[in-house]
């Protein structure tokens, strides 16, 4: 389930991006099935508990609930809105751990934990293929293990290269359609005294968003991303595809089509490197128009753009990362379980659901919200994912982002080779698995 000040609430990105420690700790918990020990409400009626950290929609959710009592009165829905993830996390492990999680959730990065465990409920066999079938494949795939679907996404992520149009006609150039394009377009941007491109690799699972992406744009397989992960079907990091796509990532780095230290530029800072002109160009997340209307200068939020990653050759698709950066689960084993789906439905009906995703400028993660969304830019964006464009990004697998994300940052940092680290990731999700 988005760079800020010290005020602005973190990233999607940086929220599903968990440090070792804390995925570890959270998936320490006792994984129990529910025993339904809600209660229902002071009239009696069943009682659907919601629980997220999804500020971006703060101002709607009061709307939400008030449409959805009104057209389900004999219903009651108790809204719990965290100020973050590191609230929310104790929060939901210690009422996983107690057997009484909340009707509604946000399952975090252990969706596919708490499906296999009996603690969520396969949506795909409650709500049936036509309403699971509405969100993009990409997003479907995160939260699928074989029939099971065991969370549907509630906002979208996608990435692409914000820019400046004048810092490229400074230098010359027109926007990149291909990877040797972009090593182009980076000398002349250099020739003027910017950064050309700038990556954010801090926290050290950023520049996954980057990288994993380049895998699909090889093979033009979005499977495969999921194989690794799953370390299924003989899927290996060693694999010629996964070398050619570091090959790639190395050749950027060394043509110098990144800003210098990707490893040690966070988020916010990044940003701030485009929009005070220090950059040309940005790889960034969809929640960054959110970022720039709230502290960009106003001249500049008028006038950037954003174009899609780009591709291998010219005429190749330019896939780039797309998975759901927020999420919603129900409780399989609730007695109001099927309030909870009820109130699910009514939520993604498709002119509610396109209100709540454009009032609060957020990227929806139905195919037909996606026809609907209003912002120019996001629409932009939003477009890529309706032409099929989206790939896997989001590591769940036991050792695969911490193994993947250290490997990145020393490529990154010219530490390692494309080989190296191919093999040190597929050892590190060996010894995870061994654990």
């Amino acid at each position: 389930m988005v760079s800020f000040s010290t005020t602005r609430r973190p990233s999607r990105r940086q929220v599903l991006r968990a440090s070792a420690l804390g995925t570890a700790a959270f998936a320490a918990a006792p994984l129990l099935s529910a025993c339904g020990g809600s209660s229902g409400g002071s009239s009696g009626r069943p009682v659907v508990r919601l629980w997220h950290w999804y500020n971006e929609q703060r101002d709607q959710w009061p709307r939400l609930v008030e449409e959805f009592q009104e057209a389900h009165p004999d219903i009651e829905v108790r809204n719990r809105l965290f100020g973050s993830p590191d609230e929310y996390l104790p929060a939901l492990q210690a009422a996983v751990a107690a057997g009484d999680p909340p009707e509604v959730f946000a399952p975090h990065v252990l969706a596919l934990e708490y499906g296999r465990n009996g603690i969520t409920a396969n949506l795909r066999e409650e709500l049936g293929e036509s309403f699971v079938g509405e969100f993009f494949d990409s997003a479907n795939g995160l939260f699928s293990d074989g029939d099971g679907q065991y969370a549907v996404g509630w906002m979208a992520q996608t990435f692409g290269v914000f820019y400046d149009p004048a810092a490229l006609a400074d230098a010359g150039t027109d926007v990149p359609e291909t990877w040797d394009d972009l090593i182009e377009v980076a000398r002349a941007v250099r020739d003027t005294g910017r950064e050309p491109l700038v990556l954010s690799n801090n926290p050290g699972t950023s520049g996954l968003d980057f990288w994993l992406p380049l895998i699909t744009q090889i093979t033009d397989d979005p499977e495969l991303v999921v194989r690794l992960d799953q370390q299924r079907d003989g899927a290996s990091w060693e694999s010629p595809e996964v070398v050619e796509s570091l090959e790639l990532v190395e050749r950027l780095r060394q043509e110098e089509v990144f800003a210098a230290n990707p490893n040690g530029i966070a988020g916010n800072q990044a940003e701030q490197m485009l929009y005070t002109g220090q950059a040309a160009m940005l790889f960034s997340g969809s929640w960054t128009p959110q970022g720039f209307a709230q502290e960009a200068p106003p001249e500049f939020v008028e006038n950037y753009r954003v174009m899609r990653n780009p591709a291998l050759r010219s005429g190749a698709r330019h896939w780039t990362a797309n998975q759901a950066g927020a999420a919603f689960a129900v409780s399989a084993t609730s007695p109001h379980k099927d309030a909870a789906l009820e109130f699910l439905r009514f939520t993604f009906e498709a002119d509610r659901y396109s209100r709540i995703m454009n009032e609060s400028n957020s990227m929806p993660c139905t195919k037909t919200a996606a026809e609907r969304v209003e912002d120019p830019v996001m629409a932009d964006m939003t477009s890529w994912l309706t032409d099929g464009d989206g790939a896997p990004h989001i590591l769940m697998g036991r050792g695969s982002s911490d193994s993947a994300a250290n490997g990145l940052a020393a490529l990154l940092g010219g530490e390692s080779s494309p080989d190296d680290v191919a093999a040190d990731i597929q050892a590190g999700v060996e010894r995870a698995a061994a654990r």
